[in-house]
């Protein structure tokens, strides 16, 4: 017993970046600049092809495809509106459903917030990098220290809304708005079994999304508890956006968030429309996956070798 507690004694418990695993995931994921220096030199040279626009209208959600090589940009102007900025919510999801935008992934290699040259992930059991994020425009001096305005997290939904709000909280949340555009994606619209489309849907929007253009920052309040405190969103000027590079095909299923620019209490607030832009690179992605899809069946079996009858 002595002796284990001298080695208890002996741990040293300061931080040392060495031995963290989240700077081991950080850097294995850290992305080639030069590769998305190119991608992002189609913009500024003029060579990327313009593919289509579409507008994410208030109080709606909507599906973009967007094939892998291309960009999407979503763009703020305010002037041919009510002068604010527009705050909104993006999943993504490949056609075929199988593999999605996720949290657990992202923020494990990337941080809870997004910068430009972050990545956005797949599921485990894939662990592939859908998208990266090539273009943010956003005027940081117009934040006030410390804050960013893109994250990876919640959004609101009408459990929340009614909560606080009552009857005045009964429009389209964020989830409402997810459900709407998730139901735009083909592979979804094409299920039969109505109770089955719901399952789909429910589950889809149902996951952690990136929220865009909304002031946030993670601190530590009582008990050194982090929390994220958001902020209302400065006015931008008009055409002033953020780009993501599709590293594979999929849908980007986005949400026109009912806070508007959460600079008034809710029932007032008045959304603005979102512009969304597709363009070709001509650069395919390079290899992104480090997971190993193998891994299902080995892992399975090891569990099966201990015990797993319910208890």
């Amino acid at each position: 017993m002595c002796d284990l507690h001298a080695k208890q004694a002996q741990i040293n418990t300061e931080y040392n970046t060495d031995i963290d695993p989240v700077k081991t995931y950080e850097a294995k994921a850290a992305p080639d600049m030069e590769f998305y220096a190119k991608v992002r030199a189609t913009k500024s040279e003029g060579t990327r092809s313009h593919v289509y626009d579409d507008l994410l209208d208030a109080h709606s959600g909507n599906a973009f495809f967007v094939k892998a090589g291309q960009v999407i940009r979503f763009e703020q102007r305010p002037s041919l509106h009510n002068g604010r900025t527009q705050i909104i919510d993006v999943q993504m999801v490949t056609p075929d459903l199988t593999m999605w935008a996720d949290h657990l992934n992202t923020s494990a290699f990337e941080g809870l917030n997004q910068r430009q040259f972050s990545g956005v992930w797949t599921q485990s059991g894939n662990c592939s990098k859908m998208a990266t994020l090539v273009e943010d425009e956003f005027p940081y001096e117009k934040l006030d220290e410390g804050f960013n305005h893109i994250f990876f997290a919640a959004h609101c939904n009408a459990d929340w809304l009614t909560m606080l709000y009552g009857d005045k909280g009964n429009v389209n949340s964020c989830h409402e708005n997810f459900m709407h555009g998730f139901l735009r994606v083909p592979a979804i619209a094409a299920i039969e079994d109505e109770q089955e489309k719901r399952r789909v849907v429910q589950f889809h929007s149902d996951r952690n999304d990136i929220n865009m253009f909304q002031p946030n920052k993670f601190e530590l309040q009582d008990g050194n508890i982090a929390r994220c405190v958001l902020a209302p969103a400065p006015a931008v000027d008009d055409g002033v956006g953020c780009e993501y590079y599709a590293e594979m095909d999929m849908y980007v299923v986005v949400s026109n968030c009912p806070y508007a620019d959460q600079a008034t209490p809710f029932p007032e607030c008045e959304p603005n429309p979102v512009y969304v832009s597709v363009y070709d690179t001509g650069i395919a992605p390079q290899h992104q996956g480090i997971g190993n899809t193998d891994w299902k069946g080995y892992v399975w079996d090891r569990i099966h070798t201990k015990e797993v009858s319910p208890k």
